[in-house]
């Protein structure tokens, strides 16, 4: 999560810059704890629950909450998220 906090704070002053990010630091958690603040407490379970699954990787957490209301800096950490294919 700290590697994900970091990613979000580096490229949270240069607007519409997508940052790299490297799938052995991201985990399905990371992506919760990273948009849970943002998220109603249905959307939350459901991404918790989905998450026990071995079948779900971040990019499908980030995926899933694309489309939610969310500050533009955390769209951007999802994106890359998203374009690594973890």
């Amino acid at each position: 999560m700290f590697i994900i906090f970091i990613v979000i704070l580096s490229y949270s002053v240069v607007p519409n810059r997508i940052p790299v990010v490297s799938c052995e630091d991201v985990t399905w958690n990371d992506v919760v704890l990273l948009v849970q603040p943002h998220l109603d407490d249905t959307l939350n379970a459901a991404l918790v629950m989905q998450g026990q699954s071995s079948e779900y990787h971040p990019s499908a957490a980030a995926i899933q909450v694309m489309d939610e209301p969310l500050p533009e800096n955390i769209k951007r950490t999802l994106k890359a998220i998203i374009k690594a294919d973890c």
